[in-house]
Protein backbone atom coordinates (compact mmCIF):
# COMPACT_ATOMS: atom_id res chain seq x y z
CA UNK A 1 0.00 0.00 0.00
CA UNK A 2 1.27 3.44 -0.89
CA UNK A 3 0.76 6.42 1.40
CA UNK A 4 2.13 9.93 1.61
CA UNK A 5 4.41 10.30 4.62
CA UNK A 6 4.80 14.04 4.19
CA UNK A 7 4.37 16.95 1.84
CA UNK A 8 6.70 19.91 2.13
CA UNK A 9 5.81 22.56 -0.43
CA UNK A 10 5.96 26.32 -0.61
CA UNK A 11 4.24 29.00 -2.68
CA UNK A 12 5.82 29.63 -6.04
CA UNK A 13 6.43 32.86 -7.93
CA UNK A 14 6.33 31.07 -11.28
CA UNK A 15 3.27 31.91 -13.39
CA UNK A 16 0.44 29.37 -12.93
CA UNK A 17 2.53 27.32 -10.44
CA UNK A 18 0.80 27.44 -7.07
CA UNK A 19 3.34 25.42 -5.07
CA UNK A 20 6.64 23.63 -5.53
CA UNK A 21 8.24 21.13 -3.21
CA UNK A 22 8.74 17.58 -2.03
CA UNK A 23 6.49 14.57 -1.49
CA UNK A 24 7.72 11.66 0.65
CA UNK A 25 6.09 8.28 0.00
CA UNK A 26 6.04 5.42 2.54
CA UNK A 27 8.91 6.99 4.50
CA UNK A 28 11.07 5.46 1.75
CA UNK A 29 11.02 7.58 -1.41
CA UNK A 30 11.41 11.33 -1.93
CA UNK A 31 10.12 13.11 -5.01
CA UNK A 32 11.67 16.57 -5.28
CA UNK A 33 10.55 19.44 -7.48
CA UNK A 34 6.88 18.46 -7.69
CA UNK A 35 4.70 21.36 -8.83
CA UNK A 36 1.01 22.02 -8.26
CA UNK A 37 -0.14 23.92 -11.33
CA UNK A 38 -3.33 25.82 -12.10
CA UNK A 39 -4.33 24.92 -15.64
CA UNK A 40 -7.12 26.44 -17.69
CA UNK A 41 -9.69 23.89 -16.50
CA UNK A 42 -8.19 22.20 -13.44
CA UNK A 43 -5.29 21.78 -11.04
CA UNK A 44 -2.64 19.21 -11.88
CA UNK A 45 0.74 17.92 -10.72
CA UNK A 46 3.92 18.23 -12.73
CA UNK A 47 6.71 15.83 -11.83
CA UNK A 48 10.46 16.45 -12.26
CA UNK A 49 11.91 15.98 -15.71
CA UNK A 50 15.16 16.22 -17.63
CA UNK A 51 15.73 16.81 -21.32
CA UNK A 52 15.15 13.06 -21.80
CA UNK A 53 11.72 13.18 -20.15
CA UNK A 54 10.08 12.77 -16.77
CA UNK A 55 12.28 11.35 -14.02
CA UNK A 56 9.46 9.92 -11.92
CA UNK A 57 5.70 9.83 -12.28
CA UNK A 58 2.76 7.68 -11.20
CA UNK A 59 1.80 4.93 -13.64
CA UNK A 60 -1.76 4.50 -12.43
CA UNK A 61 -4.53 7.08 -12.57
CA UNK A 62 -5.55 6.01 -9.05
CA UNK A 63 -2.13 6.88 -7.59
CA UNK A 64 -2.01 10.17 -9.51
CA UNK A 65 -5.46 11.16 -8.20
CA UNK A 66 -4.42 10.27 -4.64
CA UNK A 67 -1.25 12.40 -4.91
CA UNK A 68 -3.20 15.27 -6.49
CA UNK A 69 -5.96 15.15 -3.87
CA UNK A 70 -3.48 15.14 -0.98
CA UNK A 71 -1.46 17.97 -2.51
CA UNK A 72 -4.58 20.09 -3.05
CA UNK A 73 -5.59 19.49 0.59
CA UNK A 74 -2.08 20.55 1.66
CA UNK A 75 -2.36 23.69 -0.51
CA UNK A 76 -5.77 24.61 0.96
CA UNK A 77 -4.50 24.08 4.51
CA UNK A 78 -1.34 26.10 3.76
CA UNK A 79 -3.40 29.00 2.36
CA UNK A 80 -5.78 28.99 5.35
CA UNK A 81 -2.80 29.04 7.75
CA UNK A 82 -1.36 32.04 5.89
CA UNK A 83 -4.69 33.83 6.11
CA UNK A 84 -5.06 33.05 9.83
CA UNK A 85 -1.51 34.25 10.56
CA UNK A 86 -2.04 37.51 8.66
CA UNK A 87 -4.94 38.46 10.97
CA UNK A 88 -2.50 39.46 13.73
Amino acid sequence: MIFISSINMYLSKEPSVLMTGTIVINHAMIINNVKLIRGNQRLFLKFPETTQGRVVYPLSAELYQYLLQQTIEYYNHYKSELKNNSDF
